[in-house]
């Protein structure tokens, strides 16, 4: 999904190989995300793609945790590129879900119809950021 962003920090992992966490701001909130290749500047406001790697959410948790319904995005204590999403599924074929700030493409996990509109839970283990290429 592409996104209009504000590049806050960038924390170098290995700058020679341009790898780095990248902190950037989305409407009031910020996230942090991994890069590779990072071509960013702080303080630049720019299009990217957000992208993610998904934990391994079984189908019940999935369906199961959100019993709130909630939309948000809340941080992994233990890395800070990892994230608690809760959100709702808004299509399938690719599953897009909802979380607020930023929608994820979950895959093609089903292809049922009734679960649009229902709220899930995942986990992402590590969301990732590059700068968007238009063609």
């Amino acid at each position: 999904m592409n996104y209009i962003v504000t590049i806050k920090q960038i924390d170098w992992i290995d700058q020679e190989a341009k790898e780095a966490d990248v902190c950037f701001m989305l409407r009031d909130s910020l996230y942090w995300a991994f890069c590779h290749p990072c071509d960013f500047t702080e303080g630049e406001v720019c299009e990217v793609e957000i992208d993610m790697l998904e934990g391994e959410d079984s189908w019940e948790t999935m369906f199961s945790v959100n019993t709130k319904r909630d939309m948000k995005i809340l941080p992994f204590e233990r890395g800070r590129c990892s994230y608690y999403c809760y959100g709702r599924i808004e299509s399938i074929c690719s599953v897009i879900a909802d979380c607020g700030d930023l929608q994820f493409d979950l895959g093609n996990f089903t292809h049922d119809e009734r679960v649009v509109g229902e709220y899930i839970y995942f986990f992402i283990g590590r969301m990732d950021i590059k700068r968007s290429i238009r063609v």
